[in-house]
């Protein structure tokens, strides 16, 4: 018994050991060279800057103070409080594969998923989960200056996507986005709204190619509920980007009562509702685009502000 427990020690200690050589040996320098480079091959077009790696238990590699930008623009970047990755033992002993567990926290909000090399070992595979990141968050409002509105609310998705050498990092891409007591400002008013505040909104989200699908929209208010789908063809810079949009606005009894031009732009209003719904479509780049409601006035907008509506 005494000289069990005596191996025991020893082989404690020469973990201990070896484990405290690793941490004041880890080469965190290089580490972080190699991690910027490879991140910026992946996702081409963008500038990735780590401030810190190093090693936490139980067998973390964690990177701190990231930095995301585009190559293109000068401005604020995007900012990544932490993300660390874990091997994924447990996968390994089941079936060999080589995968990692990965945590992080950005803009107030935590994620969490998983990545690893595909069967095929040709690029990534990953998955996960974000949590509670404020769009009011200050590190956001910079980076949507350019898009002038301000959003509120928090954002929570999954999602699950696949990367390879020819199409990059989100070759294959899909989720959904859940957004709670949010609200968007508007740069006109539409609808007599000078912002839309929502309770919940929920897409899912696609890519194929340069382009973002989205589909089963939905949005709930206590004025109105709308469903929407359409597609996002991103650019640089990401205002620029062009998004195509098809869908009805329901629009509740408050908000009916709500409208500035009174019971004639109410009765207007209900008069082109197609089986409850006011069919409408959004064009234009990210950062100013157009809403026209078929059969409405194109400028129903500005009458109700001048409280003339009239059919």
């Amino acid at each position: 018994m005494t000289r069990t427990l005596e191996c025991c020690g020893y082989l404690l200690y020469a973990a201990a050991a070896f484990v405290c050589m690793l941490w004041l040996q880890f080469p965190a320098a290089a580490v972080k060279t190699k991690a910027e480079s490879e991140l910026n091959r992946l996702a081409p077009g963008l500038r990735w800057q780590i401030g810190s790696v190093g090693l936490a238990l139980p067998a973390d590699l964690r990177f701190s103070r990231i930095t995301v930008s585009a190559e293109e623009k000068s401005g604020p970047p995007l900012r990544i409080d932490s993300f660390s990755l874990r091997p994924d033992f447990a996968a390994w002993r089941k079936d060999g594969s080589w995968t990692a567990l990965w945590r992080l926290r950005l803009l107030g909000g935590s994620g969490s998923g998983r990545l690893g090399l595909n069967k095929v070992r040709s690029g990534l595979d990953y998955s996960g989960e974000l949590h509670s990141i404020r769009l009011d968050h200050l590190g956001l409002k910079l980076l949507l200056e350019d898009f002038g509105r301000t959003l509120s609310g928090s954002l929570s998705t999954s999602f699950s996507g696949r990367q390879d050498v020819r199409r990059g990092l989100f070759a294959e891409l899909k989720g959904e986005v859940r957004i709670e007591q949010g609200a968007v400002s508007l740069q006109e008013p539409v609808l007599g709204m000078e912002q839309l505040a929502f309770d919940q909104l929920r897409v899912k989200l696609k890519s194929q190619g340069g382009t973002l699908l989205l589909e089963d929209g939905k949005l709930e208010s206590k004025l109105l509920a709308a469903d929407f789908s359409g597609d996002l063809r991103l650019t640089q810079p990401a205002a620029s980007s062009l998004v195509r949009l098809k869908g009805g606005l329901s629009p509740r009894p408050e908000f009916l009562a709500s409208l500035g031009g009174g019971p004639m732009a109410a009765s207007l209003l209900k008069s082109r509702l197609q089986d409850g719904r006011l069919p409408f479509t959004i064009t234009g780049p990210l950062n100013a685009p157009g809403i026209v409601f078929s059969g409405l006035p194109v400028d129903f907008s500005s009458q109700l502000e001048r409280g003339d509506a009239a059919p």
